[in-house]
């Protein structure tokens, strides 16, 4: 008789507390239906580590790529007639988003074309508004957007008083993270290995092109550029450098760019 009592006690405790289960609100002030054994099972067998990689790769897949527009900001100056006396203006990469990470790297790609403007005045001296066209422009191409890496290659084309040039900068960043990557961050490889690498890879490219008139210390000047001072961008997943117009060579050559064949590995 004992042992009935206590069985018809310890189930009337497990009634009351289903329904205690039963009658939880949930998010949004609605009751949350009984889980069944079998719900509950599923969720305890599942590991612990599933869900946690599940959100990872969703915030992967949104993060892989980036819609952009390209806003061209122009501050060119024309003459009293209205034709333009300088084409001065600026390509500005944003991504389309609200997310911190977005918003970092177009805080970061706006802080480049403030600096442009700052350092390159658009005054002009008063005899060359009717002298002909003058250029200090930056056109923008995003060279990749995929595989969680945005890279930006910008060309500056230069034309005053006679004088042409035609140099190039390059933008990385990482989608997931909004934070703009040197070389050291695009690679396994240990830093110092990786700027040894990449300076024997310019120097093989120099030896290749002996007609562009290499400076007589061209070399040690590569192997005394350190990996931040590289100036690079990502194309299609590979590392490209760049040396300025004169870094290298008279200025007839021009910039010289050199695709390094070392991929990145984001």
């Amino acid at each position: 008789m004992k042992r009935l009592y206590l069985a018809l006690f310890l189930g009337m405790t497990l009634v009351l507390s289903a329904c205690g289960a039963g009658n939880q609100a949930a998010p949004g002030g609605q009751s949350s239906p009984t889980p069944s054994p079998t719900a509950e099972l599923s969720e305890e067998s599942v590991p612990a580590a599933a869900q946690p990689a599940e959100n990872q790769a969703q915030k992967v897949a949104q993060t892989d790529s980036a819609d952009y527009t390209i806003e061209r900001q122009d501050r060119s100056v024309a003459n009293k007639d209205g034709s333009t006396a300088l084409s001065w203006y600026y390509d500005l990469v944003q991504l389309t988003g609200d997310t911190p990470e977005i918003q970092a790297i177009n805080d970061s790609l706006n802080s480049h074309c403030d600096e442009f403007f700052a350092d390159n005045s658009g005054n002009l001296p008063l005899e060359k508004r009717a002298d002909d066209l003058w250029l200090n422009t930056m056109d923008a191409a995003v060279t990749q957007n995929g595989d969680g890496l945005l890279s930006v290659c910008m060309t500056r084309t230069w034309y005053m008083g006679g004088v042409a040039n035609t140099d190039y900068l390059g933008y990385t960043y990482d989608l997931a993270t909004g934070e703009e990557l040197g070389l050291a961050g695009l690679t396994s490889q240990d830093p110092d290995t990786l700027a040894t690498t990449l300076r024997e890879i310019v120097k093989a490219y120099m030896a290749g092109q002996p007609e562009a008139g290499w400076w007589d210390d061209a070399a040690d000047m590569v192997d005394s550029r350190s990996l931040e001072d590289m100036m690079f961008w990502v194309n299609s997943g590979e590392i490209v450098l760049c040396f300025s117009t004169y870094d290298l060579s008279p200025g007839a050559y021009g910039p010289v760019i050199i695709p390094t064949g070392v991929m990145a590995e984001h």
